[in-house]
């Protein structure tokens, strides 16, 4: 009976610290979830803050070179916006508020100010000299808080900076012998080192498409199929149609077939639309080797391809070049017009010259026949709409998309300021109101508008 006891009792213990076992190890991989989890919503958070007080600096430094009253106030609504997008993302961050108090102030400040200019500036027909200097003002201070923050996202994806989470704080976490510094202490040299606050607020460039509804260059042609689509993919990549398959399709506003095939050292995307066989986008995983080829020497081979793929009466308007690729943004020019709706983008290898991406998107979804008329408001009485802080340089016409997806037809001046800042602003040719004003970022990579 003893015996027969000892074992009842070993097996008890022993299927009990088996449950234990299996509740240990379930918890601490629920844990591990958890922290994982914690870590992702913190890297997010921080870089939702960069990416809104950038775009926060962008729109204070547009809002002090425009002059009509309406676009004003419609600005200081996108930077209020853009405040309020801040402030949540800091929220979310895992500090105590001492860490974020000049930072949170700041944008707290910025937002305040803009949103009352949003309802004041329409009735008062503009800035005021003192509204603009403090705008000015404004401006410094969150381009210097966009460089501390872009130095901080550096750090951190280069591993020389570690950024924190809820667990990492809650268990004393410091950065130790061997470790990076955490992010915690960047935040209180940024904070230490704030400017002083000014007494006492987002749009985007032509090249980023816009949500698509409609594809009007596809209007009246016919559907094609899948083998269709393969031959179609082949040919624009100038391949054998024996190296591609086909890979599926996608639905949406533009359904499309899927084709893949290795090429030239690597794996090609192809989406081809399903009305009409026209080339979507194209995709090359292949990693790019060492630079061989000049920016110049890219800018041909890109030109070369539009040629090549039948295009006709594409310009160049902007590029930039980063990890090795040259990316060219070409739109359509209509009698002299500028057409910035119908945009393609060709991404070019530097080491190469071989095509690694192509987006149609712009093109697709705007490119149709268009009416163009004369302007009803002259050069000369455009011009009388910019801001007497800006120098003009060059002037042409454009037709540029606005927010809604409708299309304006503009006087396009290039514009320097005191500083030698440039600037791209849009004077509307049938009303004469300022439309837009985009901020032209050049170095030797290329050129950006922001």
């Amino acid at each position: 009976m003893k015996k027969r006891t000892a074992a009842r009792l070993i097996t008890f213990l022993s299927a009990a610290l088996i449950v234990a076992g299996v509740f240990a190890v379930r918890n601490t991989r629920r844990a591990q979830v958890l922290e994982l989890y914690a870590r992702a919503n913190t890297q997010h958070a921080f870089d939702e803050l960069v990416t809104s007080v950038s775009e926060l600096s962008n729109a204070l430094e547009k809002s002090q070179y425009l002059s009509d009253p309406a676009l004003e106030s419609a600005l200081c609504t996108q930077i209020f916006g853009r405040a309020m997008t801040a402030q949540m993302a800091m929220g979310t961050l895992p500090y105590a508020s001492q860490q974020l108090e000049q930072t949170a102030s700041f944008v707290s400040k910025v937002g305040d100010y803009a949103n009352t200019l949003a309802r004041t500036v329409g009735a008062n027909g503009g800035y005021s000299d003192e509204e603009l200097e403090n705008l000015r003002s404004l401006a410094q201070t969150a381009s210097v808080m966009k460089l501390n923050l872009q130095d901080m996202q550096s750090r951190i994806q280069s591993g020389q900076l570690a950024l924190e989470d809820v667990y990492a704080l809650s268990a004393g976490a410091a950065g130790g012998e061997g470790q990076p510094p955490l992010a915690g202490e960047a935040f209180e040299t940024i904070e230490q080192e704030f400017p002083e606050l000014p007494t006492l607020i987002y749009d985007g460039p032509f090249s980023e498409t816009m949500a698509v509804h409609k594809a009007l260059y596809l209007e009246g042609m016919e559907p094609v199929s899948q083998e269709d689509a393969l031959r179609v993919a082949a040919d624009f990549l100038d391949m054998p149609l024996s190296k591609l398959r086909a890979a599926g399709e996608r639905e949406g506003d533009v359904p499309c077939w899927i084709c893949a095939g290795r090429f030239n050292g690597g794996e090609y995307t192809v989406a081809v639309t399903k009305q009409g066989g026209q080339v979507w986008s194209v995709l090359c995983d292949r990693a790019v080797g060492e630079q061989s080829y000049s920016i110049r020497q890219g800018l041909t081979r890109a030109e070369d391809y539009v040629r090549a793929w039948g295009f006709e009466d594409m310009e160049e308007s902007y590029h930039t070049a980063a990890d090795g690729v040259l990316l060219v943004n070409f739109q359509h020019s209509e009698h002299g017009v500028r057409c910035y709706p119908d945009m393609i983008k060709v991404g070019v290898a530097l080491d190469n010259g071989n095509l690694v991406a192509y987006d149609a998107q712009g093109y697709i979804s705007s490119h149709t026949e268009r009416d163009i008329p004369q302007p009803e408001v002259t050069d000369e009485q455009a011009r009388a709409a910019l801001s007497g802080a800006l120098t003009v340089t060059d002037h042409a016409m454009a037709i540029i998309p606005s927010q809604g997806g409708e299309e304006r037809f503009c006087h396009e001046y290039l514009c320097a300021s005191q500083e030698g800042d440039k600037y791209l602003v849009y004077v509307n040719a049938v009303t004469g109101a300022e439309e837009k004003i985009l901020i032209l970022l050049e170095d030797e990579n290329g050129t950006l508008t922001v």
